[in-house]
C-alpha cells in the first residue's frame, strides 16, 4: 500500500552547532580598557638589583628601577551577517537572533585566538618533541616558571588541550579532590562554567583553541597573568543590529577594537 502525505515537522527553536562560543582567557591576563588612542602602553616594573651597605665614605649608594614599556598597537575587527526580509520570513527559527548570538561568539574567539598567540611568542619551551602529558611534564614547566621567580600568587594558569586533560585525569594528584583541595569554585562549577583545577599553585583548564589542536604538535601553556596584556578600546564588547528599509535587510554587527 502506498504511503502519501507524508507531514515534515521543523522545530520552533534553534539548535547551536558545536563551536567556541565564549571567551576564556580576557580574565586570566592583564587588561587596559577604555583606550582613547591608537596604541596602549603597559609599563613593567622590577627592582632588578641587590640590597646594599654603606660605602666606604658613609653614603649609600643610589639606584634605580628597570622600567620596560610594552607597546599595543589596537586594530578592528568585525562580523557582519545580513538577511534579507524573504530570508527572515521564510527560514526556520528566529533568523535575528541567530545572526546576533552567532556575531557574538566569531568575535569571543577572536579575543581568544589573538591572546594565545601572544602566549605562543614565549621563548622558554619544556619539551620540543611530541610526547604524552605526564605528571613530570607537569612539573618541569611549574619549576620553569618559579625557576624564573614568577611568583607562587594565584595568578598562574595552564592552558590545556583536551587531551592533554584526559592524561592528567589519570594522574591522582590531578584528578582527586584529595589532592586539588583549593578549587577556585568550591562546590563545583555551575552549570555552563568553564571547569578549572587548581594543581600545584596553577589554575589549568581545557582550552580548545590551541596550536595544534588535535594533533603530535600540540602545545599546552603555563603563564602568569602579568606576562600577557591585552587591550580594547570600550568597556565591552558592543552587539549591534539594525534593519535597512531600502534594500529590505536585517544586520547584525559585532566589533571590537583591541590588540
Amino acid at each position: 500500500m502506498a504511503e502519501t502525505a507524508f507531514q515534515t515537522i521543523y522545530r520552533s527553536e534553534w539548535i547551536a552547532g558545536f563551536e567556541r562560543d565564549r571567551s576564556s582567557l580576557r580574565n586570566t591576563v592583564t587588561t587596559e580598557a577604555r583606550v582613547n588612542g591608537r596604541q596602549a602602553v603597559f609599563l613593567t616594573a622590577t627592582s632588578g638589583r641587590e640590597a646594599v651597605t654603606r660605602g666606604a665614605n658613609g653614603l649609600i649608594a643610589a639606584t634605580a628601577d628597570s622600567l620596560t614599556q610594552s607597546t599595543v598597537t589596537l586594530s578592528e575587527a568585525h562580523d557582519l551577517p545580513q538577511k534579507t526580509d524573504y530570508n527572515i520570513v521564510t527560514g526556520q527559527s528566529d533568523q535575528r537572533e541567530i545572526m546576533q548570538t552567532e556575531s557574538r561568539k566569531v568575535i569571543n574567539r577572536h579575543i581568544d585566538d589573538i591572546i594565545i598567540a601572544a602566549i605562543a611568542t614565549g621563548s622558554v619551551v619544556i619539551n620540543s618533541t611530541a610526547s604524552i602529558m605526564t605528571k613530570q611534564l607537569v612539573n618541569r614547566a611549574v619549576t620553569r616558571l618559579y625557576q624564573g621567580n614568577v611568583p607562587n600568587d594565584g595568578l598562574v594558569y595552564g592552558l590545556l588541550t583536551p587531551a592533554a586533560w584526559a592524561h592528567l585525569s589519570d594522574v591522582p594528584d590531578f584528578a582527586s579532590s584529595e589532592y586539588v583541595g583549593d578549587k577556585p569554585m568550591p562546590g563545583g562549577a555551575p552549570v555552563g562554567a568553564i571547569e578549572m583545577r587548581r594543581w600545584l599553585g596553577v589554575t589549568w583548564m581545557v582550552h580548545t583553541g590551541l596550536s595544534g589542536l588535535g594533533t603530535s604538535g600540540a602545545k599546552c601553556y603555563p603563564y602568569h597573568r602579568n606576562a600577557v596584556g591585552w587591550a580594547y578600546a570600550k568597556n565591552a564588547v558592543e552587539a549591534l543590529a539594525g534593519y535597512n528599509e531600502e534594500q529590505a535587510y536585517s544586520w547584525a554587527r559585532t566589533p571590537i577594537y583591541d590588540g
